[in-house]
């Protein structure tokens, strides 16, 4: 698929995402039947509209939430409202997976490239393509680590993207093994550029992958999950606030904008990736307003029992009060 097509889709209006939306759920529980499909929930906003869009169909759908214990506490409260979830945990604390593999922080990708190169730091095939962006076949690739990134291979801090791999994805493919069932997922492909190329690869509807997954929203846009809230009346965690129009509009002939009040993400509390590109006051200075006991738990030295993250994120340059 080419780019072209994925932005003509992003541009379409709600109405016809919903029905494409739609099309794609029934394409893979027609293929895997309702009881060997699930939604992967996180009680995050895009997952609890997603859980909506599949539940009018088919209500009778299981979801599956993954309980790491980085997830805000009204995040978990939303959660317990839901029917018909299994809750999963992970093997293994955050704390253990932050010594055993380093601090998540910029993007998966470049933690990624970080990580790699921290490990076999001699290897000159991996330099060459983490620095050079030049693959061992010698063919040039746009993905390679920027310039600006690179003291933080030597600083000392280890990095590392598996987090998300150790506290969600183990226990979900443990679950989705156990009971022979395949994943609906609420991600988009406006999200990261990772996720945009698995799309383009992919489509929607990956059933070729080693995991084959149905990813339905892919299409969808921030403004579109904000327009279904507001649209469907539909309650969202309280960390978010409340959904309302945004103070910059694009123009007088274009549909206002959305926002919520408070959190605009939330995923993992304590997540480094793209915490530097978000304004004043970005995700950990609304933390300690907001959750002083967990930004001090974030903050406070793994030496006395917290997360060690200070350092990390002011290395990174990330205001943290």
């Amino acid at each position: 698929m080419g780019r072209w097509q994925l932005v003509q889709r992003q541009s379409l209006p709600l109405e016809a995402k919903i029905i494409l939306t739609e099309q794609r759920i029934r394409e893979w529980v027609d293929y895997y039947g309702i009881y060997g499909t699930y939604v992967s929930y996180s009680g995050g906003k895009d997952s609890t509209v997603l859980l909506d869009i599949c539940r009018r169909l088919y209500p009778s759908m299981t979801a599956a939430f993954c309980d790491t214990g980085l997830e805000y506490p009204e995040v978990r409260e939303h959660v317990k409202q839901m029917s018909n979830v299994e809750w999963l945990k992970p093997k293994v604390p955050f704390k253990e997976v932050l010594q055993k593999y380093g601090y998540p922080i910029i993007s998966k990708e470049y933690a990624d490239y970080i990580h790699r190169l921290q490990r076999s730091p001699e290897n000159e095939a991996i330099r060459n393509k983490v620095i050079n962006g030049i693959c061992v076949s010698g063919r040039p690739t746009s993905f390679k680590l920027p310039q600006k990134w690179h003291y933080l291979i030597d600083s000392g801090i280890k990095i590392n993207a598996d987090c998300c791999g150790v506290m969600k994805k183990s226990p979900l493919k443990s679950f989705e093994k156990k009971n022979g069932v395949f994943p609906i997922l609420g991600i988009m492909a406006a999200e990261s550029k990772r996720r945009e190329q698995n799309y383009l690869k992919d489509g929607c509807n990956a059933f070729k992958l080693m995991r084959p997954q149905s990813r339905p929203i892919s299409i969808w846009t921030e403004q579109d999950v904000l327009q279904y809230i507001v649209i469907e009346k539909l309650t969202i965690a309280k960390c978010y606030g409340e959904v309302v129009p945004a103070r910059r509009q694009l123009s007088l002939f274009e549909p206002p904008l959305l926002e919520t009040t408070l959190c605009k993400r939330t995923g993992c509390i304590f997540c480094g990736f793209g915490c530097h590109l978000e304004k004043e006051p970005n995700r950990f200075q609304r933390l300690k307003v907001t959750h002083p006991k967990l930004w001090e738990y974030c903050m406070k030295p793994v030496e006395t029992g917290g997360l060690g993250m200070r350092p990390v994120l002011l290395a990174y340059g990330v205001k943290i009060e």
